[in-house]
């Protein structure tokens, strides 16, 4: 038995010395807050878009909506490259500064309330919502008759970049009070 205790002592102090703690880079941890009222009357939404990353080229960035009391209603991530420019960065591209990611996290969080109204038509001889559209590509998970009872309703509704030229618009969804993609869009 004491051969026992004293072979499980030596394997969790073995185990013990494999963890290793590792000082925290200087990295890209930056962030940015503005504040919408979108999933409620009286309630301030806020938006969070923040970067993470070992440098800001190589950051993650996240846009994160929360409500007034703090519950998360939506995410999203991406890469400060990929958000920039499209894909990864080249071989020997320039360093992201501090100020330079600050100044895309503040434009990323600055949405603006919209409405569903303001959305194209989807008319009724178009088999999709693109071939309505005059001046983007428009894509929505909503069949005609469920889009078009949407944007007739107004509902309010935020739009942010999720790409180089792409965005999205959410909405709270009156079926289930949660949020929902109503559209993305881009050339």
């Amino acid at each position: 038995m004491r051969h026992i205790v004293l072979g499980l002592a030596a394997l969790c102090l073995s185990a013990c010395g494999q963890v290793q703690q590792a000082a925290a880079p200087a990295g890209c941890a930056r962030s940015a807050t503005h504040q919408v009222e979108w999933s409620r009357a009286g309630g301030q939404d806020v938006i969070t878009t923040s970067s993470q990353g070992p440098s800001c080229a190589q950051a993650v960035v996240t846009f994160v909506v929360r409500n007034a009391d703090g519950d998360p209603l939506w995410a999203f991530a991406s890469t400060y490259f990929d958000m920039r420019f499209g894909g990864i960065p080249a071989e020997g591209a320039p360093a992201v500064s501090d100020a330079e990611m600050d100044e895309f996290l503040r434009g990323w969080s600055q949405v603006t309330l919209q409405h569903t109204g303001e959305l194209p038509e989807w008319r009724a001889d178009a088999a999709t919502l693109s071939e309505s559209a005059t001046t983007f590509a428009y894509d929505t998970p909503f069949d005609r008759e469920v889009y078009e009872m949407m944007r007739s309703r107004n509902l309010p509704m935020i739009c942010y970049a999720a790409a180089v030229e792409g965005s999205q618009c959410l909405i709270i969804d009156p079926a289930n009070n949660a949020p929902s993609k109503m559209v993305a869009f881009g050339p």
